[in-house]
């Protein structure tokens, strides 16, 4: 003999399950067709509309039953009075639709989750899903926006361990800056995680220092993400809709699914490093055909003036006293080019281990006077002034080579590209950094260009055409380099027609009682 609830069930389940994967698909009765990707949740929600309509369509049909059957028994019973029958049997409808309705809406979830959250269906979906999921955006969403509806959890997060340095934990999908989104992987956070066997609970009010990360994002279970002994990501649940909390069948789930996002998570770890290596060759591409147009535009100059120099000394050897500086000023820049070409090639990495190697505090005064002093034959010959401003005792932190050759180049700049008036370098102290400005009162630089200020080998076309001696295109470029070597900034403040202001700000120092002795008796 069939049980009626077994009868029940091998009704409403298949029509559940076929009508649900029917609008999966997108072919509607109307003859409509939607192209789009459903998730999960999309399928479920559809299956629990479904569902509803079963019962409603059961609740009738019972009720109808009902009916009947008071009626019948109401005038069996001896009432003659149909009117009175047909009341009764109303009433007795009446009372029993709340209670019949809430047991078949209970027994309708009941059905729905013992099919759609059985832990071998989910095991199954997600895991077929996960074998051929890479991209970080398409496990962001099969992890955080399916999963944990489908497990009726409120959110979830998902960190992974940032290739390549391997030092931080980003939770996909979230901006840097929000609270818990970006984890050390030697803190303390990291290290309880990596502590625990299988799964860990984060307790909902905790003082621990390891815990506020995760409390920040509203997760209280998190499942340590291994390949072999390496931690390479964390799943951290949110809180349960359940008011029983996290049931076993949950966490035994994801115990058992945790292999598989890790390795999803190392798929999507080496994609994400291939991306950013493939972005990386293709802008050193392009840096490469820039370095070797600019570097044969910059030589063909030079060369182009020393054919043409031989060719007339060829012809015309009275020419050799006239012709001589212009073959020094072409070897010049030759030279020039070669020299800055060898510079640029020390890579920021020797420039920061040098500068950690010979830092001092750098009184500024005594510096750029001594800098300024080395430009003064130029300065001279142009008709320029040149003056500095500075207060004693201002001093900045870091290696007095590299700011020295730093300096030198944004000053030798600023003369470079000026006719006529003032070059002025100051020295100030703002926000507890020491900020160098140097202003010209050049031709500026049009907006186009300002941009490209910083690049190697760019020169814009105003500079060009004004230049005395053309020029390589690496000052400004190599003071970038040594300024972000001493972790300091620079930048061009404002520029027009009537000049340009560029500025370096690094650390400020306090000199000490023995440099300040040293500085007065200088």
């Amino acid at each position: 003999m069939v049980s009626p609830r077994s009868s029940v069930e091998a009704f409403i389940v298949p029509a559940i399950l076929h009508s649900s994967v029917f609008f999966h698909a997108g072919n509607y009765p109307w003859g409509m067709t939607v192209e789009r990707s459903p998730t999960l949740v999309d399928t479920y929600l559809r299956a629990r509309l479904l569902g509803m309509a079963l019962v409603n369509v059961s609740l009738a049909l019972l009720l109808i039953v009902l009916y009947i059957g008071l009626l019948t028994i109401l005038l069996w019973i001896g009432i003659q009075d149909q009117m009175i029958a047909h009341m009764l049997a109303s009433v007795g409808m009446a009372v029993a639709v709340i209670p019949v309705r809430q047991r078949l809406v209970r027994f309708s979830n009941w059905l729905l989750r013992l099919r759609w959250q059985n832990s071998e269906e989910i095991l199954r979906e997600f895991s077929a899903a996960l074998s051929h999921t890479i991209e970080p955006d398409a496990l962001r969403a099969l992890l955080i926006a399916d999963l944990p509806q489908r497990l009726r959890l409120y959110s979830a997060t998902l960190w992974m361990l940032e290739p390549p340095e391997d030092q931080m934990f980003v939770a996909i999908g979230q901006e840097a800056h929000l609270p818990g989104a970006t984890i050390l992987a030697q803190g303390a956070s990291i290290g309880k995680v990596r502590r625990c066997p299988d799964y860990l609970r984060v307790p909902v009010h905790a003082d621990d220092e390891w815990a506020r990360p995760f409390v920040a994002q509203g997760i209280g279970l998190l499942f340590p993400l291994r390949i072999g002994s390496r931690l390479v990501g964390i799943y951290g649940c949110g809180w349960s809709m359940s008011r029983r909390g996290y049931s076993r069948q949950t966490i035994s789930l994801l115990v058992t699914l945790a292999p598989a996002i890790a390795s999803a998570l190392e798929n999507t770890r080496a994609y994400t490093e291939i991306a950013r290596l493939n972005n990386q060759l293709r802008r050193l591409d392009k840096l490469k055909d820039q370095f070797i147009e600019h570097v044969g535009h910059e030589l063909r100059t030079p060369l182009t003036s020393l054919s043409l120099a031989l060719q007339l000394l060829t012809h015309q050897p009275e020419l050799m006293r006239d012709l001589s500086h212009v073959v020094r000023n072409s070897i010049l820049q030759l030279e020039a080019l070669v020299n800055r070409v060898l510079l640029l090639d020390h890579s920021f990495e020797n420039a920061t281990a040098h500068m950690h190697r010979h830092s001092s505090s750098i009184e500024l005064l005594p510096l750029l006077e001594e800098v300024a002093e080395s430009f003064m034959p130029a300065v001279c010959a142009k008709g320029l002034d040149l003056r500095v401003q500075a207060p004693e005792g201002l001093a900045a932190w870091g290696d007095v080579t590299l700011l020295r050759r730093a300096l030198h180049e944004v000053i030798d700049n600023a003369i470079r590209y000026s006719d006529t008036g003032t070059v002025t370098i100051t020295a100030s102290v703002r926000d507890g950094l020491a900020v160098i400005t140097v202003e010209d009162q050049g031709p500026g630089i049009p907006p186009d260009e300002r941009d490209l200020l910083f690049n190697a080998f760019y020169r814009g076309r105003r500079t060009r055409a004004l230049a005395e001696q053309p020029g390589v295109g690496l000052g400004l470029s190599l003071a970038r380099r040594d300024i972000e070597a001493l972790r300091g900034q620079i930048w061009l403040e404002r520029t027009g027609s009537d000049g340009s202001v560029m500025c370096v700000a690094l650390p400020a120092v306090e000199l000490s009682y023995n440099e300040v002795g040293r500085s007065l008796s200088g």
